[in-house]
């Protein structure tokens, strides 16, 4: 499980994270300023770090910078989180270090996505190291052999130079000629013995033939990687059938080649199939050794096994395309979010033309006298109010939803008695909610209680709401608003008795674009985003919305909203939620035009 360290003194900033974070599997810890941040990755290194520019005692942009110096926790991925009211210096933050960088308000899927990101490129970088490690290793261990090699080559020189001198002098003795004869064989069998050793047991495949194709050795390491032994493949072309190297040998251009060579050849990268089935891929370097003594000559072929370093080569190639595609995916996000926000705002326009014209003709139409004097004048003007009602709600939605993509979507909290915001939104809508044949129920455990709130926003939640409930609650229902005071939650419950929502739509009813009802005959509209909207205004609040419900029993929705205060006076002005007032009336009608008459 991957560890996250989140440096900020901000414990919305943190809780947010950490909810978010949670949530994903992360295990996360938090420091509170730059030098308990230090403290804490030394000792014990976290995978990714989301790091606050504005921390105390030192700043967030330092902190990188003494990290990237520590040769030990200098790879370490630092993401750099930045304040809604501030514009970050990407320049810098680059530049010190950071590999990238989130700003409030925090999109739990942004969010995600980018540690996930670097969490994936960090992995690949380990991977990658270690796979490097293992190859110098390997070199220096191959490097060793070789030395080794020379060395024993050297001494065995030396030695027949010896052997050579002792001769020509006590050559006129019989006897210690034969037994300086006898100690020479004796050291050559030995230096074979170890040169056959040494053959058998290199770290690298080697293979000695001859120019007929004939082979002569093939030592343990070719065999442990291959399975083949030299039963299996006698020839050269057997050899061919199992990698493409060997048909130059067929030709007999290679031997050719290395016979009028002084030094070893590079024959190149060659793909090898084993023994069961699996491919390996080997660089391979050929060598003239000499005569043997029927006269035949003598090859060595060597092969470096370079496998894991094409896996690493292939790897990197595939970082870099998904770079590339995130990269991409990124930037058509944008122009769907340009797209909407651009056409949304262009939708308004034509809607209020045709509100006025609406205005005006029945302005025309009350001076207008009719023979049918009980005929509804206004019936179609009415439609047309209503959906274009529902169009300005569906912008507004659109609009929302940009804001919450793009990240501008901020509440303006203020501390307000919400037991009687709530109450008087409740009381606004309760003559229409009653016209419908609905029975409007409001209770309350304490009769006020001052809270950090937005109102606006607090207003567009529960006229959702309520608007959902009279949408699904048949003629003859009940819709109950509760508040109930808690220690550090304020309780809100809206519950109908309305025709529930089904088990298998329960989990998705907060999505974008879900609708529980997608049928012909249904008696309401909508575009499926206002739930989603009220599930992020209520987040915006630090708060919480859930959903009970049983089909044919009614649907109860319960949010909790944290009970703090802002800096200020508490706020008594709230008169723009009065029944009597006409943006509270415009509110109304657009919230509830998905509702046919």
């Amino acid at each position: 499980m991957d560890n996250i360290l989140i440096v900020d003194d901000f414990s919305f900033n943190v809780k947010m994270l950490m909810r978010i974070l949670k949530q994903r599997g992360y295990n996360v810890r938090n420091a509170l300023s730059g030098e308990l941040a230090l403290q804490s990755v030394r000792e014990m290194a976290p995978d990714v770090i989301l790091l606050n520019i504005n921390i105390p005692d030192i700043d967030g942009y330092h902190v990188c910078e003494i990290l990237k110096a520590d040769e030990n926790l200098k790879d370490i991925p630092i993401i750099f989180i930045s304040e809604c009211y501030e514009t970050i210096d990407k320049d810098k933050v680059f530049t010190v270090g950071g590999v990238d960088y989130i700003t409030m308000p925090f999109n739990d899927r942004e969010v995600f996505t980018r540690i996930e990101t670097q969490l994936k490129l960090r992995a690949l970088q380990l991977e990658f190291k270690k796979s490097h490690d293992e190859m110098k290793k390997f070199n220096e261990e191959l490097i060793k052999v070789n030395t080794d090699l020379e060395n024993k080559v050297l001494e065995r020189t030396q030695q027949l130079e010896e052997i050579t001198e002792e001769l020509k002098e006590f050559n006129i003795i019989l006897e210690e000629e034969i037994a300086e004869r006898t100690k020479t064989e004796e050291a050559l069998k030995e230096s074979e013995r170890q040169f056959r050793y040494s053959l058998e047991e290199a770290p690298l495949p080697v293979m000695l033939y001859t120019e007929d194709g004939k082979i002569k050795k093939l030592n343990r390491t070719w065999t442990d990687i291959t399975g083949y032994t030299i039963k299996d493949i006698p020839t050269t072309s057997e050899l061919a059938k199992i990698s493409d190297v060997f048909f130059e040998d067929l030709e007999r251009t290679t031997v050719n080649r290395l016979f009028n060579l002084e030094k070893r050849q590079n024959d190149g990268e060659y793909s090898i199939r084993t023994r069961d089935g699996n491919f390996r891929i080997w660089d391979f370097y050929s060598a003239y050794i000499g005569k043997l003594q029927d006269g035949h000559k003598l090859f060595m072929r060597v092969a470096i096994d370079i496998t894991e370093r094409k896996h690493m080569e292939e790897l990197q190639k595939n970082v870099d395309e998904e770079r590339k595609r995130l990269n991409e995916i990124k930037e058509y996000d944008r122009i769907i979010i340009e797209f909407f926000s651009n056409i949304s705002h262009e939708l308004r326009t034509p809607i209020n033309v045709i509100f006025s014209a609406l205005q005006v003709h029945e302005l025309r139409l009350k001076d207008c006298e009719f023979p049918n004097a009980y005929a509804d004048i206004f019936k179609y003007t009415k439609i047309m109010k209503q959906n274009c009602y529902r169009l300005l709600r569906l912008v507004n939605n659109l609009i929302d939803i940009t804001k919450i993509d793009s990240g501008y979507l901020d509440i303006n909290e203020i501390n307000s008695d919400i037991i009687s915001l709530v109450e008087d939104i409740t009381t606004s809508v309760a003559d229409y909610i009653e016209n419908k044949g609905l029975s409007l129920i409001f209770d309350t455990e304490v009769e006020e209680k001052i809270i950090a709130c937005d109102p606006e926003k607090i207003e567009r939640i529960i006229l959702n709401l309520l608007s959902n409930a009279v949408k699904f609650t048949p003629c003859g229902g009940n819709i109950m608003v509760n508040i109930e005071d808690g220690i550090e939650n304020i309780c809100i419950r809206v519950k109908d008795t309305g025709r529930g929502i089904p088990a298998d739509k329960l989990n998705s009813i907060f999505e974008r674009f879900i609708q529980v009802d997608k049928s012909l005959a249904r008696d309401h509209e909508g575009s499926g985003l206002g739930l989603s909207i009220v599930k992020y205004l209520v987040e915006l609040h630090d708060g919480t919305i859930s959903v009970k419900s049983k089909e044919g029993y009614g649907t109860e929705f319960i949010i909790y909203i944290p009970c703090k205060l802002v800096g200020g006076e508490v706020s008594n002005d709230i008169t723009y939620i009065s029944v009597k007032s006409g943006s509270c009336i415009e509110k109304t009608n657009i919230e509830f035009s998905d509702i046919y008459n």
